[in-house]
């Protein structure tokens, strides 16, 4: 999860983070507007360490 005012910061930078799990196929990235337990809005970002066509095997969207 990415604060929106982190990736608005043009200071901010996110460089040489770790992916946990393995090898990461491919990564989405997409907007929330907040939930309970995060109410402020943010990024998600998922990485996805199956690929792209057996996605729907392992997740909804």
């Amino acid at each position: 999860m990415l604060p929106i005012e982190d990736l608005t910061n043009k200071d901010k930078r996110f460089d040489d983070l770790a992916a946990p799990g393995g090898k990461v196929d491919h990564v989405d990235v997409y907007f929330n507007a907040g939930h309970p337990g995060v109410e402020k809005p943010h990024a998600h970002v998922v990485l996805w360490h199956v690929p792209k066509a057996d996605e729907s095997r392992v997740a909804a969207k």
